[in-house]
């Protein structure tokens, strides 16, 4: 990894407007979970606002909007081959950059669920179990959508298709989606590791846990693939 490099990426998030939706996402969160609390006088659903809106919502797009804020920009102005001219690895460029895009994510979407959890009137189990889920999902999602980011210019786009369509609309249709889906490995790890009532997810832990592997590993190293393919051309 490179210290320079994760220092501009960090700037690069801090100073665009996504910046913004960043912060007010979670934000926005914590405030229905307050308000729900306030106008019924109880505490809220855990599911519905935990785990339907935070954990399903929430946090992968955080992720969305961190992994392609990292990395997206420079490949849609071309400013990318500035950066790959150096004698910097691509894969320690893609490392670096997931791991600020990461860090990021596991602050606002652990952060922001944990506080959701709060602000809902929730027990302090569901605060910790809402704060571990989200740091797992937004690290996976981050890695994920990294590789999205660098594979097309559209990673936005297939960021959304893969959040909307594939987790949040074939997921409800179709069991077998569970295996692909960051959603389900999420709340099967936090079922093992917390003592709160989730919905259980037909998943054994063991694929649960090697998915997740997986789909971190090979994410961050898919990307450096992609960046190593980058030619220095006038049309990149």
């Amino acid at each position: 990894m490179n210290v320079t490099i994760m220092r501009l990426a960090l700037q690069a998030l801090a100073g665009q407007r996504r910046g913004l939706l960043l912060v007010g996402l979670p934000l926005l969160l914590v405030v229905t979970a307050a308000v729900l609390r306030a106008l019924t006088g109880e505490a809220v659903s855990a599911r519905l606002v935990v785990l339907e809106l935070g954990l399903a919502l929430v946090v992968p797009l955080v992720s969305l909007l961190a992994a392609n804020g990292v990395l997206g920009p420079e490949i849609d102005d071309g400013s990318v081959v500035y950066l790959l001219s150096t004698p910097v690895s691509r894969y320690a460029v893609a490392a670096s950059k997931f791991v600020v895009a990461a860090a990021v994510s596991v602050v606002l979407g652990g952060g922001g669920l944990a506080a959701t959890a709060f602000a809902g009137g929730l027990s302090g189990r569901w605060l910790l179990a809402s704060a571990l889920m989200g740091a797992i999902a937004a690290v996976l999602y981050t890695a994920l959508f990294t590789a999205m980011s660098a594979a097309t210019r559209h990673g936005m786009i297939a960021g959304l298709v893969y959040v909307l369509i594939v987790e949040g609309l074939l997921a409800a249709f179709l069991v077998g989606m569970r295996y692909v889906s960051v959603q389900s490995l999420t709340q099967r790890l936090g079922e093992a590791v917390t003592d709160v009532d989730i919905p259980p997810v037909d998943l054994s832990l063991t694929y649960a846990g090697v998915a997740a592997a997986v789909v971190l590993v090979v994410g961050v190293l898919l990307a450096g693939w992609r960046l190593q393919r980058f030619q220095l051309r006038g049309d990149e």
